[in-house]
């Protein structure tokens, strides 16, 4: 079994089941994120908060900082070891089918019944095909935090949204004022006091020149901002989800619904179109053939028939009968 998995889903063993993040196998994207969090406390801490230039500001750095930093990370452990699966699937004593069927169950859930995890779950309560479980009231899978996410963990995730925007453009603000701090002069107000000497600044509490302390402040600003608009965008969604009093599963599945339909709609237009194309392509083409190469056409010269004394001629007659058809025939080219 991989240890980290690089697909866009994790793969389990047959039978097996994942409890909570740490569950191996771990996400490459999981892990990345986890190295980006590291990376911007550790700057914040011991690069950015340790070269303000007046001790007063550097505190308040420290506890503005301190003050979103640390309730985010009680709120990421927690998430990261909660399991948020159905109640019924922690009381079974064995583990998920090895095999299911579609030729015998069309679906996995049929009337609130798991036929996998062989359980009764309730209303909301989605099978996970990554963690291989129910998940109660079920929301979505997060390869952030390779866990899912529903309803023992939702208002925990949303919380967790908020500080990371508040956390990241604090940590943002700070290193491009620091940035800019660099290139001013004793009387700006932007002023930086290096944290050893002059032009010796602290990188990770490392003597560093003033252009690598230029470089890893941009460094922190860029990766920083990334980071807060990615996931105001994600607390943004979520926000709408709320308002809308859905989840994310119903979203993307009504999302689908109408792309399927859009789609078909599409189709059945093109089709029209492609129909109607020919019949006048069709329709062009007789009216050239029949005005280059005339059809038959057939006439018929009949003369009436003359009386005499109030008697039919019948001779005269029947040579009208048999007059003469002309025919206009198609000329063979």
């Amino acid at each position: 079994m991989a240890v980290i998995s690089f697909g866009s889903t994790t793969t389990l063993e047959a039978g097996q089941r994942r409890r909570n993040a740490c569950s191996l196998p771990l996400h490459y994207i999981q892990i990345l994120g986890i190295v980006v969090i590291i990376f911007l406390i550790l700057m914040n801490y011991l690069t950015l908060c340790v070269n303000i230039s007046t001790h007063p500001w550097q505190w308040l750095s420290i506890v503005i900082s301190s003050i979103i930093i640390l309730p985010f990370l009680i709120a990421f452990i927690i998430l990261t070891f909660l399991d948020p699966v159905e109640d019924a699937v922690i009381n079974q004593s064995h583990g998920p089918k090895a095999n299911f069927d579609r030729r015998v169950h069309q679906h996995v859930i049929t009337n609130f019944y798991c036929n996998i995890c062989e359980v009764h779950v309730t209303a909301n309560a989605k099978h996970c095909s990554s963690c291989n479980k129910c998940i109660y009231s079920f929301d979505h899978h997060c390869i952030w935090l390779n866990t899912c996410i529903g309803g023992k963990n939702y208002r925990l995730f949303f919380s967790m949204l908020i500080l990371i925007v508040l956390g990241t453009l604090f940590i943002f603000l700070n290193s491009l004022l620091q940035f800019i701090g660099t290139f001013q002069d004793t009387s700006s107000r932007i002023n930086l006091k290096p944290y050893y000497s002059i032009d010796q600044y602290a990188i990770l509490m490392i003597p560093s020149s003033k252009i690598a302390f230029q470089v890893i402040s941009a460094i922190v600003a860029a990766i920083s901002l990334i980071s807060c608009g990615m996931t105001g965008y994600l607390l943004a969604f979520h926000i709408y989800l709320c308002y809308n009093h859905i989840t994310t599963y119903d979203f993307v599945i009504s999302r689908r619904h109408h792309h399927t339909v859009d789609e078909t709609l599409s189709q059945f237009n093109q089709l029209n179109r492609n129909q109607n194309s020919v019949s006048t392509e069709t329709t062009g083409q007789s009216s050239i053939c029949s005005r280059f190469f005339p059809l038959k056409k057939k006439r018929n010269n009949r003369v009436a028939t003359t009386t005499e004394n109030g008697h039919n001629n019948s001779n005269y007659s029947n040579r009208n009968q048999n007059a003469q058809i002309f025919i206009v025939e198609e000329d063979n080219l």
